[in-house]
């Protein structure tokens, strides 16, 4: 995955899975925001506690973030610590970034098609 994470999207796309009653995974926001930052570094490569911080602080508190790290991420085997606020993706926690991001694009054709609908006349 390349390029910015659009913070206001995955918190819109979040609040939809939220409204059909799925509260983790595609309708966590916390866990969107982390697994896109890993992603976003790619596999085996270092991401920094910081960097998530850059896209989640204006919308999660820092303690739920790094408790999310911690009985999440960690404890499912989606990351592993490397050092201090350093997290290297595994390749389980791909499989778990590209679920999301494809949640992302089922999320924009069911808008899609519901603005189609809407301009029926």
């Amino acid at each position: 995955m390349t390029g910015e994470i659009d913070t206001a999207w995955e918190l819109e796309v979040a609040e939809f899975y939220r409204s059909l009653g799925i509260a983790q995974g595609p309708g966590d926001i916390q866990y969107r925001l982390i697994i896109l930052v890993l992603a976003k570094n790619g596999v085996g490569r270092l991401t920094k506690f910081s960097e998530i911080r850059n896209y989640t602080d204006g919308l999660i508190d820092r303690g739920n973030i790094g408790s999310k790290m911690k009985t999440v991420f960690q404890l499912d085997g989606l990351v592993k610590r490397v050092g201090r606020g350093e997290y290297v993706l595994t390749e389980k926690g791909a499989v778990a970034a590209e679920f999301i991001q494809k949640s992302s694009n089922y999320y924009s054709d069911i808008k899609l098609t519901r603005e189609i609908i809407d301009r029926f006349p």
